[in-house]
């Protein structure tokens, strides 16, 4: 075009690229707005999923709570009638929960709270023996199940510590010598899962206590213990206190003294050492002189 400048030119030609979009927006009008609607619905439906699965959990988490709560209120409950009604109670919740969340997180505790309450129920049994029995059987069939579906080797080892706690008690039932060998395989899986674990600890003091009165179990027995009590003795001990001289003891005993302890809070402290891992194995091999075998003449 003579006589137009560049200015004018390229005015033109940005003419021209814009009749050419208008053009090709107007014959694709229909699917650009497609694509549009699709992607504001998309948007749309990850935040409402996003916002329906952070209510399923809290509502979830707050119904394994109520389940919960009733079976803590059926192991105190004193009336026989309601504590029945309790325990059936939370067994059915737990049921329930369990088919609702399936194999979500929730869904396993939910068998986790399964085998719990039948676990439980069947203690409250204990004179009501062929009932007892049949708790256990369901407790351990939740417990099972819950292992299957477990999704950490955490997980996995806690539903094996119960299975061995359903098993041992089965074996002092029954007095049938072949679950000895099947408690002792589910808490020996705890130690292997999560060794050094508080459950590792856990498992050994309960393979330790069944292998009591079993004669040719207790030196396994001992040995267990004395590892218990020596790792959790480890652990509470902090890595600079021997290297301490006695004066810097004593001047750290002095200082702390400045803080007073009542004495319902003494009191409380002295009851929990009573109540730990390394406190449990003293004790466990204190009992190992009770049961000494008749053979040897003692």
């Amino acid at each position: 075009m003579p006589g137009m400048s560049k200015q004018e030119l390229k005015h033109d030609e940005l003419a021209d690229f814009l009749d050419q979009v208008g053009l090709w927006y107007h014959r694709n009008a229909k699917w650009i707005q497609w694509v549009v609607f699709a992607a504001i619905i998309a948007f749309i439906g990850v935040r409402l999923y996003d916002q329906y699965a952070e209510t399923k959990a809290a509502k979830a988490t707050a119904e394994l709570g109520k389940a919960q709560s009733m079976l803590a209120s059926a192991l105190v409950e004193r009336s026989d009638s309601k504590r029945k009604e309790l325990f059936a109670t939370a067994i059915s919740e737990a049921e329930r929960l369990a088919r609702e969340y399936g194999n979500s997180f929730h869904g396993r505790q939910a068998l986790l709270l399964l085998g719990n309450a039948h676990y439980y129920y069947s203690l409250a049994l204990a004179n009501q023996k062929s009932e007892a029995s049949e708790q256990r059987k369901l407790a351990r069939q939740a417990y099972e199940k819950f292992i299957a579906a477990a999704a950490t080797p955490e997980e996995k080892a806690t539903g094996q510590l119960a299975l061995g706690n359903v098993l041992e008690n089965e074996l002092f039932a029954s007095r049938d010598m072949a679950l000895l060998k099947q408690a002792a395989d589910a808490y020996n899986e705890v130690i292997k899962l999560v060794p050094e674990s508080y459950l590792a600890a856990e498992a050994k003091l309960a393979l330790a206590r069944m292998y009591q009165p079993v004669p040719d179990k207790r030196s396994e027995a001992e040995r267990l213990l004395t590892q218990v009590a020596e790792s959790r003795s480890k652990l509470m001990q902090s890595p600079s206190s021997s290297s301490k001289s006695p004066d810097e003891e004593k001047g750290k005993v002095k200082r702390s003294s400045l803080k007073t302890v009542d004495e319902k809070t003494a009191r409380d402290l002295e009851q929990f050492e009573r109540l730990s891992y390394v406190s449990e194995a003293q004790r466990l091999k204190d009992s190992l002189l009770g049961f000494e075998p008749l053979a040897s003449g003692k």
